[in-house]
């Protein structure tokens, strides 16, 4: 079987899968406990919390543990404009954000705030300038994620920060790293106010996350309880995850140099399905080379997914979360339904071989010249 649907989740690594293991096993104790086997279990979880602080440019006391990137970027959002509601009600948001992200803006309208949506162009681009101009003295947040879930754009949220701190410096900014996060840069340089990222997009389990939150960054809580990281996040921690978090992390190794050849395989893929001359790209030449989104005219998204499961090979139609709807982030580029409906997306890990896709290549060519078209 060939696995190519690594932006809904990676295969968890062996040692990741080991790591947890060992302290599931060894390491049991509540990390709030005064007793030894407590003590322990904290020191766990402070090794694992600063190995995913270094990863990400970070003081290891600016990051806290989640229980995933959905639940990072409510904390961020409902937190950032809840602490602003007393100067301020205006919200902005890229059109094609990830739903825990568009969902929890939304969410915020029914207390008052005004938000504003900017799609993307048909070239899947998010026109920073259209975000930039609509910056006021009312914006309490913009947020914008690093690598779209569906298509790779990528977008340098570190510059946009940086502008919109120049128009409104108490405007909070909020980046959304979850597909980006143990693949590409993001320098956080204090403009970036709050970032999240999840451990199982980068070959650890799913269950943990972590959130990154500027030190001295006005955030409102919106978990209570035993006061758990800081109080920002209460719950009894997730020390195995914690610690097979940190594993993953350390194994990602040199960013540059995968994405090189991520970048590479990509291209095979990308080349032989052009040069068949029934796929249309979706995804912007520039965008992460770990997502490759495409359409093809005529076919059905699902006759051609299961047509490629039955070969062996798994791919999806876009974000997983959508569970079989409409594409949000092609809808939001204004594509017509041909190609919305015909979409298909490959995404790649570090576990994706030059072998995988040429025979992912020939599947798709094989499906065009096998269906029938819809």
């Amino acid at each position: 079987m060939i696995y190519l649907d690594n932006a809904a989740t990676t295969a968890v690594s062996p040692g990741a899968a080991d790591a947890a293991d060992r302290v599931l096993r060894e390491c049991f104790g509540n990390p709030s406990s005064l007793y030894s086997s407590g003590l322990e279990s904290q020191k766990v979880l402070e090794r694992s919390r600063a190995v995913i602080a270094k990863k990400i440019g970070c003081d290891p006391r600016e990051l806290y543990f989640t229980a995933s990137g959905t639940e990072g970027n409510n904390l961020a959002i409902l937190g950032a404009a809840r602490a602003r509601k007393n100067w301020g009600d205006r919200i902005i948001v890229s059109g094609f954000e990830h739903p825990s992200v568009m969902n929890t803006v939304k969410s915020l309208e029914d207390e008052g705030f005004r938000v504003t949506v900017i799609d993307p162009g048909k070239d899947g681009i998010i026109d920073t300038g259209r975000i930039l101009g609509e910056v006021d003295r009312n914006t309490v947040l913009v947020t914008c994620m690093r690598v779209n879930n569906e298509i790779g754009t990528l977008t340098d949220c570190t510059l946009l920060a940086e502008e919109v701190k120049k128009i409104n410096r108490r405007t909070a900014f909020h980046c959304d790293a979850v597909q980006s996060f143990g693949k590409h840069e993001t320098v956080l340089n204090g403009s970036i106010d709050t970032l999240s990222v999840s451990a199982h997009k980068i070959h650890g389990p799913k269950g943990i996350g972590c959130l990154y939150v500027r030190n001295g960054f006005n955030i409102q809580r919106t978990f209570f309880g035993g006061g758990q990281e800081r109080g920002l996040r209460s719950g009894t921690e997730n020390i195995a995850y914690a610690a097979a978090f940190a594993e993953a992390v350390s194994e990602t190794g040199d960013l540059r140099k995968e994405e090189k050849r991520i970048s590479s395989v990509r291209d095979i893929l990308r080349q032989k399905i052009e040069g068949s001359g029934a796929a249309v790209i979706n995804s912007p030449q520039d965008g992460s080379p770990y997502i490759l989104n495409f359409s093809l005219p005529g076919f059905r998204s699902e006759t051609v997914l299961h047509f490629m499961e039955e070969h062996g090979v798994l791919v999806s139609s876009g974000s997983a979360c959508g569970k079989g709807e409409k594409s949000h982030t092609l809808t939001s580029m204004g594509l017509p339904d041909e190609l919305i409906d015909s979409a298909v997306r490959v995404s790649f890990s570090s576990n994706t071989t030059e072998d995988d896709v040429r025979e992912a290549a020939d599947l798709f060519i094989q499906a065009v010249n096998t269906l029938q078209r819809k």
